[in-house]
């Protein structure tokens, strides 16, 4: 089952479980990563995987299930890629050099073929570090959505970091445990907080609003008693509600200024149509319903949890470049578009930017800004 809730968005998947927990519960587990992962996949979606060691719940049983999900999600996500042309960065593995050093002798081969394959792309934390909440962080700062399944401290982290970005966090409540038996309850007990504060785990569009408890409810696995097919579909639902990614437009917007007729034009005939043929939900104070009874409050709450900001800087408004400041600032990808003639500060100017002609052929505009946005729109952030 293929689901357009997946297509663009790239999911983290996490979690682990104690060897205490029943052996059935720990393989039903898996079989549930290997059928979402798939599913994600499939779909034209991306995941973010924090790669290492494969401990077992019997150590030195191979036959024994793994006690992380990280590598069963790995070869879920190149089986389903199997059957396309290879997607270059589907899957986004985080690693530190003592991860690396933990892959398991039976996992490198197949992890080696992926990356010359170019199908995944490796993310490290800082030489030398072995910290898993670096990992987190990265993984966290990378990933729209966080699917967590069991754990302790480290999915509870997880979910820190996705809320405080106003991220959607869908957590299992399969009753797995942690690998190292700590935390206060990780994805099971999220999931009971989700079910009664939807709207702090789920960042649903206006048309699903209000049915995120029905919607986690569905989620249920019965103790892995459920169809993992059923759950997944369940998934899909989820997915399918979640609200696009917003892009907040910084522009020129005062009517008496000689540049705002062709800068109107221009996003209206190019930037938003190329925005909303990549998925992304486009933010332009004054132009949607308000959210703030104050404006300027409103303009810097979008620019604080936006995914990208387009900043065009034509008319050289005091207005847009401290909006542009404030977006490289919290290192949101950034976008900067500027039309012909425009004298760009000294800083800026170090900064790529697009430039349009006004009345320019509209088909044209839209392929080169496209085009830009491609090679752009993974430049790293000013500070890492």
């Amino acid at each position: 089952m293929n689901s357009k809730g997946f297509e663009g968005r790239l999911f983290l998947v996490s979690g682990s479980a104690s060897r205490k927990s029943p052996d059935a519960i720990i393989r039903y587990g898996h079989a549930l990563i290997e059928e979402v992962v798939g599913t994600i996949v499939s779909s034209g979606g991306r995941i973010v995987l924090q790669l290492g060691k494969e401990p077992r719940q019997i150590d030195g049983d191979p036959s024994s299930p793994a006690l992380v999900f990280d590598w069963t999600a790995l070869a879920a996500a190149a089986n389903a890629l199997r059957c396309e042309k290879p997607r270059a960065g589907a899957i986004v593995a985080v690693l530190s050099e003592r991860s690396e050093d933990g892959i398991p002798p039976d996992r490198r081969e197949a992890f080696r073929r992926l990356l010359a394959d170019g199908v995944v792309r490796v993310d490290y934390i800082q030489p030398g570090s072995r910290s898993a909440t670096m990992m987190r962080e990265v993984a966290a700062r990378l990933a729209d959505v966080a699917i967590l399944l069991g754990g302790g401290t480290g999915v509870e982290h997880l979910a820190e970091l996705f809320q405080s970005e106003r991220k959607t966090v869908i957590p299992f409540d399969l009753p797995l445990g942690a690998s190292r038996e700590d935390g206060t309850g990780g994805s099971e007990q999220l999931n009971r907080e989700a079910k009664t504060r939807p709207a702090l785990f789920l960042r649903l569009s206006p048309g699903a609003a209000g049915l995120g408890a029905n919607l986690l409810s569905r989620l249920s696995t019965a103790n892995g008693t459920a169809p993992v097919e059923e759950v997944r579909d369940a998934l899909c639902a989820v997915a399918e509600g979640l609200e696009s990614p917003g892009a907040f437009c910084v522009r020129l917007q005062n009517p008496t200024v000689s540049e705002f007729v062709a800068v109107e034009a221009f996003f209206r005939q190019v930037v938003d149509p190329t925005l909303d043929s990549l998925g992304f939900r486009i933010i332009e104070i004054g132009k949607g319903p308000a959210r703030s009874g104050f404006i300027n409050l409103e303009i810097f709450q979008e620019l604080h949890f936006c995914r990208l900001a387009v900043a065009d800087v034509s008319g050289q408004r005091a207005n847009c470049l401290i909006e542009l400041g404030y977006a490289l600032g919290r290192n949101r990808r950034v976008i900067v578009t500027a039309m012909e003639g425009t004298q760009l500060p000294f800083d800026q100017a170090a900064i790529p930017c697009f430039f349009w002609r006004p009345g320019g052929p509209v088909g044209e505009l839209r392929r080169d800004l496209l085009l830009f946005l491609e090679n752009q729109i993974g430049r790293p952030p000013l500070v890492t």
